[in-house]
C-alpha cells in the first residue's frame, strides 16, 4: 500500500490526488476517483501516467501540471449542471525540494488562487530536467536559455542560443513569435529533427503503387503542437514553452479517413469517396458552365471469372482494370476514379462529353482479359438538375451498354 494512502485517506471527504515528477500517478482518494471519473472520464491507476493526454481539457490539466513541478501553483473550473468546481494543481515538497504534484477538486469558492496565467517561480535547472516533458525557456525573442534532456536527446544540436523558429517549421513564422510575446496560447508546427520517443511504433501508411502497407519514413518530421506560459528563468522575465507530439494522433485520424474513403484492395476510392468529389466538384462546374464528364464503367465477365477461375483471378483483372485507367486518367486534370461496387466503376473527369468517349474506349482497348460495358454523361451538354440525376444518367447509360451487348459505350447527350 502506498505511504500516500495513510495520509490522504485519513481525511474523509478529500478529493486528492498525488503525481510524481515522472507523472505517475501515486495515489488517489476514492472520493477523487469518483469525481475525477464524472468529470474528467479519468480512471485513476495507480502507476500509470497521468493525466492520460486523451481530451483538450487532459492538456490543461498537463500544463497546470507542469508549472506545478516547477513551483507554482493554478487552478482551473469545471462546470457539472450548474455546479462549478476548481481543480488545482500544486508544487509537493518535500524537505524544501519540489518531489511532485498534488491534485485537489473541491467546490467553486473554496480556493481564491489568482486566475492569472500560471509563473513559473523557481529557476533551478534540475527542476526544469525533472519535468517529464519536452520543455524549454526562451527569452522575448524566442531564443532559447533553457532545454531539458526531453527536448534536448530528440535533437542532434545545442538549442541553448538558438531561436525557437530555426528548429520550428510553420506556415507563417510569426505565429511562434506571437505567443511567445503574449507569453500564453499554441501553435501547431512541424519539426524535422526531432526524433520520436523511443517507444515510438512506426506508422503504416498504404502505397498505392505496390498496393500494400508500408512503414512511415523515419526522416517524416513531427507534428507538434507548442504551449506558451510565462515563467521567471534566473529573476529574468521569460517564456516557458513544452511540446506536444501530435503526430501519431493525426496520422491515425488521416488513417481512418483513408478508410472511411478508399478502397484497400485497390487503393482508389471507395463509393463513399467518389460520391464526395462527384459533389464537391458538381456545383462549380453547374455555376460556371464548364464541362464535367462521369463515366460509370462496368466489368462485364468479371462474375463469370470469379465462378470459374476463382477470386484471386477476378482480383488480378481488378487491379489492371485499375492500373489501365489511372494511366489514361493522368493525362486529366483533378480527375478522379472510385469502386462504385464489386465490378462496377466510376470516373469523374473534367473534360466534354465527346472526350470522355474516347477515354472510356482508350482503357477498353487496353483491356484485353475482359468485356467492359461504359456509360458516359456530360453535366454541361446534359443540363442535369441534381448530382443524382447526374450519376444516373451514366449509370444507367452504362447499363444500356451492358443490353445491348456489352464491350461499348453509351452516350448519355442531352436529356
Amino acid at each position: 500500500m502506498s505511504v500516500w494512502s495513510g495520509v490522504l485517506d485519513s481525511c474523509p471527504g478529500l478529493l486528492c490526488c498525488v503525481v510524481n515528477l515522472k507523472g505517475k500517478l501515486l495515489h488517489a482518494t476514492n472520493g477523487y476517483k469518483a469525481v475525477a471519473s464524472r468529470l474528467l472520464g479519468h480512471i485513476c491507476d495507480e502507476g500509470r501516467s497521468y493525466p492520460p493526454m486523451i481530451t483538450a481539457l487532459d492538456r490543461t490539466l498537463h500544463e497546470l501540471l507542469t508549472a506545478a513541478c516547477l513551483g507554482d501553483t493554478g487552478a482551473i473550473e469545471l462546470t457539472e449542471r450548474g455546479k462549478t468546481w476548481e481543480l488545482t494543481a500544486s508544487p509537493l515538497k518535500i524537505s524544501g525540494n519540489i518531489a511532485g504534484v498534488v491534485i485537489r477538486i473541491m467546490p467553486s469558492g473554496e480556493f481564491e488562487a489568482s486566475r492569472k496565467p500560471a509563473t513559473i517561480i523557481r529557476s533551478d535547472p534540475e527542476v526544469l530536467e525533472a519535468v517529464p516533458f519536452r520543455a524549454g525557456v526562451v527569452d522575448s525573442r524566442g531564443v532559447f536559455m533553457a532545454a531539458n534532456k526531453f527536448l534536448s536527446s530528440g535533437i542532434n544540436i545545442n538549442l541553448v542560443g538558438r531561436n525557437i523558429t530555426e528548429i520550428a517549421q510553420t506556415s507563417n513564422p510569426a505565429d511562434i513569435m506571437h505567443i511567445i510575446m503574449k507569453k500564453s496560447g499554441s501553435v501547431e508546427c512541424r519539426i524535422p529533427e526531432l526524433a520520436e520517443h523511443e517507444n515510438f511504433y512506426p506508422f503504416m501508411y498504404y502505397d498505392e503503387t505496390l498496393n500494400e502497407y508500408q512503414p512511415e519514413k523515419e526522416t517524416e518530421p513531427r507534428l507538434m503542437v507548442i504551449h506558451a506560459s510565462p515563467v521567471k528563468w534566473h529573476g529574468t522575465e521569460a517564456v516557458m514553452l513544452t511540446f506536444e507530439d501530435i503526430t501519431e494522433i493525426t496520422r491515425t485520424h488521416d488513417q481512418l479517413r483513408r478508410l472511411l474513403t478508399f478502397d484497400s484492395p485497390t487503393g482508389i476510392l471507395n463509393r463513399r469517396g467518389i460520391e464526395h468529389v462527384i459533389l464537391r466538384e458538381y456545383s462549380p462546374s453547374l455555376r460556371d458552365n464548364r464541362h464535367l464528364s462521369l463515366i460509370a464503367v462496368c466489368l462485364d465477365g468479371f462474375r463469370a471469372v470469379n465462378e470459374s477461375q476463382g477470386w484471386e483471378a477476378g482480383s488480378r483483372i481488378i487491379r489492371k482494370f485499375v492500373g489501365i485507367a489511372r494511366k489514361f486518367l493522368a493525362e486529366h486534370a483533378r480527375s478522379a476514379m472510385g469502386r462504385w461496387s464489386g465490378d462496377e466503376f466510376m470516373i469523374l473527369a473534367h473534360c466534354s462529353g465527346s472526350a470522355a468517349v474516347v477515354l472510356s474506349g482508350q482503357i477498353r482497348e487496353n483491356v484485353k482479359d475482359i468485356a467492359v460495358s461504359s456509360g458516359v454523361a456530360d453535366l454541361r451538354e446534359g443540363g442535369y438538375s441534381s448530382v443524382n440525376e447526374f450519376i444516373g444518367a451514366a449509370y444507367d447509360s452504362m447499363l444500356k451498354a451492358r443490353r445491348d451487348g456489352g464491350n461499348i459505350t453509351v452516350y448519355a447527350g442531352k436529356k
